[in-house]
Protein backbone atom coordinates (compact mmCIF):
# COMPACT_ATOMS: atom_id res chain seq x y z
CA UNK A 1 0.00 0.00 0.00
CA UNK A 2 1.55 3.08 -1.07
CA UNK A 3 -1.84 5.55 -0.83
CA UNK A 4 -4.64 5.73 1.24
CA UNK A 5 -8.16 6.92 0.23
CA UNK A 6 -10.45 8.31 1.75
CA UNK A 7 -12.36 5.16 2.81
CA UNK A 8 -8.83 4.13 4.28
CA UNK A 9 -9.33 7.63 6.02
CA UNK A 10 -12.18 6.44 7.97
CA UNK A 11 -11.08 3.48 9.19
CA UNK A 12 -7.86 5.61 10.69
CA UNK A 13 -10.15 7.36 12.47
CA UNK A 14 -12.67 4.50 13.65
CA UNK A 15 -9.43 2.89 15.27
CA UNK A 16 -8.66 6.47 16.92
CA UNK A 17 -11.80 6.00 18.15
CA UNK A 18 -11.39 2.26 19.46
CA UNK A 19 -7.76 3.50 21.06
CA UNK A 20 -9.23 6.21 22.74
CA UNK A 21 -12.24 4.28 24.32
CA UNK A 22 -9.64 1.24 25.32
CA UNK A 23 -6.99 3.83 26.65
CA UNK A 24 -9.44 6.14 28.43
CA UNK A 25 -8.60 4.73 31.94
CA UNK A 26 -4.76 5.30 31.18
CA UNK A 27 -5.09 8.78 30.19
CA UNK A 28 -7.67 9.36 33.23
CA UNK A 29 -4.74 8.35 35.54
CA UNK A 30 -1.92 10.46 33.73
CA UNK A 31 -4.62 13.27 33.67
CA UNK A 32 -5.66 13.39 37.27
CA UNK A 33 -2.06 13.75 38.40
CA UNK A 34 -2.12 17.33 36.74
CA UNK A 35 -4.70 18.25 35.74
CA UNK A 36 -8.85 17.23 36.22
CA UNK A 37 -8.81 13.79 34.87
CA UNK A 38 -10.90 13.84 32.39
CA UNK A 39 -9.05 13.66 29.03
CA UNK A 40 -9.78 10.31 28.54
CA UNK A 41 -13.64 11.29 28.30
CA UNK A 42 -13.15 14.12 26.23
CA UNK A 43 -11.17 12.03 23.83
CA UNK A 44 -13.78 9.15 23.62
CA UNK A 45 -16.89 11.70 23.38
CA UNK A 46 -14.41 13.78 20.58
CA UNK A 47 -13.78 10.48 18.35
CA UNK A 48 -17.04 8.93 19.28
CA UNK A 49 -18.69 12.04 17.38
CA UNK A 50 -15.85 11.87 14.85
CA UNK A 51 -16.42 8.59 13.99
CA UNK A 52 -20.52 9.01 14.22
CA UNK A 53 -19.79 12.61 11.39
CA UNK A 54 -17.98 10.96 8.95
CA UNK A 55 -18.86 6.95 9.05
CA UNK A 56 -21.26 7.83 6.12
CA UNK A 57 -20.00 10.83 4.64
CA UNK A 58 -20.38 10.34 0.83
CA UNK A 59 -17.19 12.54 0.44
CA UNK A 60 -14.30 11.59 -1.67
CA UNK A 61 -12.07 13.92 -0.50
CA UNK A 62 -9.63 13.17 2.11
CA UNK A 63 -9.31 17.03 2.98
CA UNK A 64 -12.98 17.12 3.58
CA UNK A 65 -13.64 14.68 5.80
CA UNK A 66 -10.45 15.90 8.39
CA UNK A 67 -12.11 19.23 8.35
CA UNK A 68 -15.68 17.13 9.07
CA UNK A 69 -13.39 15.38 11.67
CA UNK A 70 -12.16 18.84 12.89
CA UNK A 71 -15.89 20.63 13.79
CA UNK A 72 -16.65 17.40 15.42
CA UNK A 73 -14.20 17.46 17.92
CA UNK A 74 -14.56 20.84 18.31
CA UNK A 75 -18.24 20.73 19.14
CA UNK A 76 -18.10 17.26 20.97
CA UNK A 77 -14.48 17.76 22.95
CA UNK A 78 -14.65 21.31 24.32
CA UNK A 79 -11.53 21.96 26.50
CA UNK A 80 -7.84 22.97 25.53
CA UNK A 81 -6.90 19.61 23.86
CA UNK A 82 -9.94 19.17 21.77
CA UNK A 83 -9.78 23.02 20.49
CA UNK A 84 -5.61 22.03 19.60
CA UNK A 85 -6.37 18.68 17.77
CA UNK A 86 -9.95 20.33 16.44
CA UNK A 87 -7.22 22.80 14.62
CA UNK A 88 -4.40 20.18 13.59
CA UNK A 89 -7.29 18.13 11.93
CA UNK A 90 -8.45 21.09 9.83
CA UNK A 91 -5.03 22.44 8.83
CA UNK A 92 -4.38 18.97 7.93
CA UNK A 93 -6.92 18.18 5.84
CA UNK A 94 -6.59 22.33 3.68
CA UNK A 95 -3.27 20.61 2.77
CA UNK A 96 -5.46 17.88 0.60
CA UNK A 97 -8.90 19.32 -0.01
CA UNK A 98 -9.26 18.48 -3.42
CA UNK A 99 -7.21 15.00 -2.80
CA UNK A 100 -9.15 12.05 -3.19
CA UNK A 101 -5.94 9.96 -2.73
CA UNK A 102 -2.88 10.39 -0.62
CA UNK A 103 0.51 9.65 -0.70
CA UNK A 104 3.48 9.74 1.90
CA UNK A 105 4.45 12.67 1.06
CA UNK A 106 0.98 14.45 1.34
CA UNK A 107 0.67 12.66 4.95
CA UNK A 108 4.57 14.06 6.16
CA UNK A 109 2.72 17.89 4.91
CA UNK A 110 -0.30 17.28 6.71
CA UNK A 111 1.45 15.90 9.72
CA UNK A 112 3.69 18.87 9.29
CA UNK A 113 0.52 21.38 9.22
CA UNK A 114 -1.17 19.28 12.15
CA UNK A 115 1.65 19.73 14.31
CA UNK A 116 2.17 23.79 13.48
CA UNK A 117 -1.36 24.09 13.60
CA UNK A 118 -1.28 23.16 17.74
CA UNK A 119 1.71 24.74 18.10
CA UNK A 120 0.27 27.93 17.00
CA UNK A 121 -3.25 27.65 18.46
CA UNK A 122 -1.56 26.73 21.71
CA UNK A 123 1.82 28.87 21.57
CA UNK A 124 3.76 26.09 22.44
CA UNK A 125 6.86 24.67 21.10
CA UNK A 126 8.67 20.94 21.84
CA UNK A 127 9.86 20.27 25.55
CA UNK A 128 7.02 21.85 27.40
CA UNK A 129 5.39 18.44 28.30
CA UNK A 130 2.51 18.69 25.66
CA UNK A 131 0.76 17.06 23.23
CA UNK A 132 3.16 18.18 20.67
CA UNK A 133 6.34 15.93 22.43
CA UNK A 134 4.80 13.00 20.87
CA UNK A 135 3.79 14.78 17.79
CA UNK A 136 6.72 16.72 16.78
CA UNK A 137 8.96 14.04 16.58
CA UNK A 138 6.61 11.44 14.92
CA UNK A 139 6.10 14.38 12.32
CA UNK A 140 9.87 14.43 11.77
CA UNK A 141 9.80 10.85 11.62
CA UNK A 142 7.71 10.77 8.98
CA UNK A 143 9.56 13.87 6.89
CA UNK A 144 12.56 11.83 6.71
CA UNK A 145 11.18 8.77 5.80
CA UNK A 146 9.65 10.72 2.75
CA UNK A 147 12.87 12.00 1.90
CA UNK A 148 14.36 8.14 2.38
CA UNK A 149 11.74 7.12 -0.28
CA UNK A 150 10.25 4.50 2.84
CA UNK A 151 6.93 2.87 2.03
CA UNK A 152 3.56 3.74 4.85
CA UNK A 153 4.33 0.71 6.99
CA UNK A 154 8.03 1.79 7.63
CA UNK A 155 7.27 5.04 7.96
CA UNK A 156 4.60 4.81 10.28
CA UNK A 157 7.11 1.85 12.27
CA UNK A 158 8.86 4.91 12.37
CA UNK A 159 6.38 7.82 13.64
CA UNK A 160 5.10 5.48 16.00
CA UNK A 161 8.34 5.00 17.54
CA UNK A 162 9.40 8.80 17.84
CA UNK A 163 5.91 9.02 19.14
CA UNK A 164 6.71 6.73 21.87
CA UNK A 165 10.33 7.73 22.30
CA UNK A 166 8.94 11.72 22.56
CA UNK A 167 6.02 10.42 24.94
CA UNK A 168 8.82 9.00 27.10
CA UNK A 169 10.91 12.03 27.00
CA UNK A 170 8.13 14.22 28.78
CA UNK A 171 9.13 12.22 32.34
CA UNK A 172 12.11 14.93 32.56
CA UNK A 173 10.08 17.82 31.43
CA UNK A 174 8.32 20.30 33.82
CA UNK A 175 5.27 21.68 32.28
CA UNK A 176 5.06 26.11 31.24
CA UNK A 177 1.07 25.71 30.38
CA UNK A 178 -2.09 25.41 31.72
CA UNK A 179 -2.96 24.13 35.24
CA UNK A 180 -0.11 21.63 34.93
CA UNK A 181 2.64 24.45 36.04
CA UNK A 182 0.97 24.05 39.78
CA UNK A 183 1.53 20.26 40.07
CA UNK A 184 5.25 19.82 38.53
CA UNK A 185 7.07 18.13 41.40
CA UNK A 186 3.91 15.77 41.53
CA UNK A 187 4.14 15.59 37.74
CA UNK A 188 8.06 14.51 37.60
CA UNK A 189 9.02 11.39 36.32
CA UNK A 190 5.15 10.99 34.80
CA UNK A 191 4.24 11.31 31.36
CA UNK A 192 2.67 14.18 29.76
CA UNK A 193 -1.20 13.29 29.54
CA UNK A 194 -2.07 15.28 26.36
CA UNK A 195 1.67 13.65 24.37
CA UNK A 196 0.27 10.08 25.35
CA UNK A 197 -3.36 11.29 23.43
CA UNK A 198 -1.04 12.12 20.86
CA UNK A 199 0.67 8.61 20.64
CA UNK A 200 -2.04 7.15 20.84
CA UNK A 201 -3.10 9.01 17.51
CA UNK A 202 0.07 7.88 15.88
CA UNK A 203 -0.51 4.39 17.17
CA UNK A 204 -3.74 3.91 14.98
CA UNK A 205 -2.02 4.73 12.23
CA UNK A 206 1.04 2.42 12.70
CA UNK A 207 -1.96 -0.31 13.77
CA UNK A 208 -3.46 0.09 10.53
CA UNK A 209 -0.38 -0.71 8.38
CA UNK A 210 0.11 -3.05 10.37
CA UNK A 211 -2.95 -5.32 9.94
Amino acid sequence: MDKLNSGDIKKILTKIKDLMIENEEYLFKLDSTMGDGDLGITMKKGFNKVVEEVSNLKEDSVGEILIKASIAISSAASSTIGALVATGFMRAGKIVIDRTEINLNDLANMMDAFVKGIMERGKGKPGEKTIIDSLYPAAKALKLAAKNKKNLKESFIDAYRSAVEGLEATKKMASVHGRAIYHTKRASGIEDPGAAAGMIMIKAFYDYFEI
